[in-house]
């Protein structure tokens, strides 16, 4: 499998059930970008919504290169939509996110910043709450289609009329993790709060690679 030789040293259980959240601070974009990579397969990319506006190619060459793979093989394992807006995110979770899961044969869904365009001020209250609602059915949808889904939550602006947002997606989860990284060193502590508690401390052999947001 792609990137054996790293992702084996992840700090996460080996068999992860859908869906699975990654919140914390940025460092959770990169976490969750890293377990998104264990589920590809030659010819079977992972498909990548980034609405966090984090998804940066050369944190995928740097990674490629420090493992010891040709950057196009590793780059050529994904393909990623950007959303913006919280319509655009509508538009993906109506009518595009299936047809583009079929299309590649995709084995996984990698959600990045999943709720930031509808926590955004630019997003009516009203019409991010109508949106939603049709979140945690896709969430559904693919899981039963045996689709992994992974999702990074990093830390929203606090927005009126929908701080109910991230808990209802956490409850709808089977694994939630909170990721923080260490001030001191280029480490990481993952801790696991559903479905059971307990704590991991990732050191990445290859040196820290973090996710850079495009604003």
């Amino acid at each position: 499998m792609l990137l054996d030789m790293l992702l084996e040293r992840v700090a996460l259980p080996e068999v992860l059930t859908s869906p699975a959240i990654f919140a914390g601070d940025d460092t959770c974009l990169t976490v969750g970008l890293l377990a998104g990579l264990r589920a590809v397969r030659p010819e079977q990319p992972l498909l990548i919504v980034d609405g966090a506006n984090a998804f940066d190619p050369f944190l995928v060459t740097d990674l490629a290169r420090k493992s010891g793979l040709p950057p196009g093989a590793l780059l050529d394992q994904i393909r990623i939509s950007r959303v913006f807006t919280c319509h655009q995110l509508e538009a993906l979770l109506r009518e595009r996110l299936g047809t583009a899961v079929q299309q590649f044969h995709a084995p996984a869904v990698y959600f990045s910043g999943l709720l930031d365009p509808l926590l955004s001020e630019e997003a009516p209250a009203g019409e991010a709450v109508r949106i939603f609602r049709l979140v945690i059915p896709t969430l559904q949808r693919l899981t039963a289609a045996g689709v992994m889904t992974l999702i990074a939550c990093p830390p929203p602006h606090s927005t009126p009329g929908r701080e109910r947002f991230f808990p209802a997606l956490c409850a709808a989860a089977a694994w939630v993790f909170q990721v923080t990284r260490a001030a001191d060193r280029d480490a990481v502590q993952i801790t696991c709060t559903k479905p059971q508690a307990a704590t991991w401390t990732w050191e990445p052999q290859i040196g820290m690679i973090t996710a850079r947001r495009w604003w």
